[in-house]
């Protein structure tokens, strides 16, 4: 009886695992069937910069914000400076480097163009080193980004996107719980709800919210009554009303997009454009070495007129060989541009119809 008992409780463990195991190889995208288009045509794929992970833009004036770091290079444990690179964008120059009076080292990650009352800032995600991360302020003005400030916490040690909602209040998310080491390893394979987001309210650093898998990409519609944001390995964007007083935020909406979703840009008109990684597990093999290939992905949501829902629709999709890896999709008039985390690439295209 004994040994009975032992028998089912084993195959009952291993009937546990093998679902477990079917599950997450699901979720990872290993068995989704992939059909590439594009929703217009390629004007350009710029190959000048390293690790676009992130874009944002200054619609006033058609200046795109670039965050580059050679990622590759990073992971590696080599030296790396990255740096801030700017693209005008109806004039056809390409790309350069914006200098820059912060002297330390500069590895950007997330950014946040934030315009108020004639002045314009940048906060910037920036990893000095593996275990030493801050949120940099800049004042942009003269094609020159002006180091302000640099924002540091305890609860902030992995730091991936920023949302700048004032000269000195920000949304920042940290994509892991833990730091390092078992807790941290669980986290990624157990996929363990540990992340969070955070929120400075010009004062002091809280968790804004808690219960992220992953979490990823924070951005804010253009009134900041709405905060949106994703965390990869949940699937799902998040969708919170927000105080624009006190900060806090109410979780409205949960929307699986069943796909690894990085980060978010709102338009003009308040659609949300969200780059993706449909095959997460192709994501981890790109991150490993440049010559696997990891699908990209673009959506565009439109919130209802109520805003309790969205319509999806998929921009872009590429399995690799154009575009790996896609971070971040910026809408400008009728055009999308879209970076990838390693890469150096940022994809430029002209779309079929006008958002």
């Amino acid at each position: 009886m004994k040994r009975k008992r032992v028998y089912i409780f084993l195959s009952a463990f291993v009937i546990i695992l093998v679902l477990y195991i079917l599950n997450t190889l699901y979720s990872a995208g290993v068995f989704k069937t992939l059909k590439p288009h594009l929703e217009g045509t390629i004007k350009t794929i710029y190959t000048t910069m390293p690790g676009t992970e992130d874009l944002d833009i200054d619609y006033q004036k058609g200046l795109l914000f670039i965050s580059s770091t050679d990622r590759w290079e990073q992971l590696k444990g080599n030296p790396v400076e990255g740096g801030i690179y700017l693209l005008q964008l109806d004039s056809g120059i390409f790309p350069r480097k914006l200098p820059t009076t912060y002297k330390g080292i500069f590895r950007p990650h997330g950014i946040s163009f934030f315009s108020k009352e004639g002045d314009n800032y940048l906060f910037v995600v920036n990893h000095r080193s593996d275990d030493d991360s801050y949120v940099e302020l800049f004042q942009f003005k003269n094609d020159t980004l002006f180091y302000k400030k640099s924002f540091s916490d305890p609860l902030l040690f992995s730091p991936n996107d920023v949302v700048g909602v004032d000269s000195n209040q920000f949304y920042v998310t940290n994509d892991h719980g833990r730091k390092k080491g078992k807790g941290r390893m669980a986290e990624d394979y157990l996929r363990l709800p540990w992340s969070y987001l955070l929120y400075y309210n010009g004062a002091q650093f809280t968790k804004a919210y808690e219960g992220l898998t992953y979490g990823n990409g924070v951005n804010v519609s253009n009134d900041g009554c709405k905060l949106y944001v994703t965390h990869t390995t949940g699937r799902e964007l998040l969708t919170f009303s927000r105080n624009k007083q006190t900060g806090k935020l109410k979780l409205l909406d949960k929307l699986n997009l069943q796909s690894g979703l990085d980060n978010i840009h709102v338009d003009d008109e308040d659609n949300l454009w969200i780059a993706s990684h449909p095959k997460m597990l192709k994501f981890i093999g790109h991150a490993k070495d440049s010559i696997n290939k990891s699908p990209s992905q673009v959506f565009k949501l439109t919130p209802s007129t109520d805003g309790t829902n969205y319509t999806v629709e998929e921009i872009y999709l590429n399995e690799g060989e154009q575009l790996s890896g896609s971070s971040v999709a910026v809408q400008y008039k009728n055009e999308l541009l879209v970076g990838v985390v390693f890469d150096h690439k940022v994809l430029r295209t002209t779309l079929t119809k006008k958002p």
